[in-house]
């Protein structure tokens, strides 16, 4: 038992040297081609193995520093806390703004995709359709898919506004004091839709963006995008009293 655990501790020292390390080189190391053994002692260190080169490098789950995607690199091999490829996949198009194409999903990973992306589609765990020309893969759930496809949609369009170029000089001062003026006879649920339209219209990071152009919480721009995705607010029809045709009343006889 004494044994087996200084064999342990002697990989651990080796692997958080090398920070990467292949299953030929572990063997060469602790001089074994027994890959049960080798598995165990990797298992009991707790490691995690590259979604790159077809899973070929291992590291500790103490040493990489994962990116917010949840990637790491080293030496241009690939992990990710999700370890697997196809793991990976599924969760960034499942967490995606507006799904990914696979060309869209190789810069991100720097990785073939393909095959994965079709084996998750095929399994009925990914939704697909295409767009432009392109198939783009979407979140199985019809509500996620729904705000996805509208996102994705809205990109592929020129919209009339978008308040993503409201800093460059392309927009007048004039047209930004007259979005402001318009915003601020709104009330409180049409200025929330509203910036909930234009962070649909600008696409990933729409929320952060619109909510420090128009002086909102994000949480609330939020809000208002996922309203008009689902339909879910209340419509009344806004209407001065006494508006419309005058009622026509019947006379009555004397």
């Amino acid at each position: 038992m004494k044994e087996k655990d200084e064999k342990n501790k002697k990989l651990e020292s080796y692997i958080t040297l090398n920070n990467i390390v292949t299953f030929k080189e572990i063997g060469e190391y602790l001089n074994t081609n027994v890959r049960i053994t080798i598995f165990r002692m990797l298992k009991k260190l707790s490691y995690i193995s590259s979604y790159s080169h077809r899973g070929k490098y291992y590291t500790l789950n103490s040493i990489p520093k994962f990116s917010n995607d949840g990637l790491w690199s080293y030496n241009s091999v690939h992990f990710s806390k999700f370890n697997t490829l196809i793991n990976t996949c599924y969760h960034f198009v499942n967490n995606s703004e507006s799904g990914f194409t696979v060309k869209e999903l190789q810069a991100k990973l720097y990785v073939e995709v393909k095959l994965s992306l079709l084996k998750l589609y095929k399994t009925d765990k990914l939704y697909r359709e295409k767009h432009c020309g392109k198939y783009v893969y979407f979140n199985k759930n019809y509500a996620h898919r729904k705000q996805q496809i509208i996102i994705r949609q809205t990109q592929n369009k020129n919209a009339y506004l978008n308040i993503a170029k409201l800093t460059s000089e392309i927009i007048t001062d004039e047209l930004k004091a007259a979005i402001i003026l318009f915003y601020s006879v709104l009330d409180e649920k049409q200025r929330r839709l509203y910036a909930g339209l234009e962070s649909l219209k600008v696409g990933y990071g729409g929320d952060k963006l619109i909510s420090g152009f128009l002086n909102l919480s994000a949480e609330t721009v939020s809000k208002g995008r996922k309203e008009l995705v689902n339909g879910r607010f209340e419509k009344i029809k806004v209407r001065k009293s006494g508006g419309g045709r005058t009622t026509i009343k019947k006379k009555l006889r004397k």
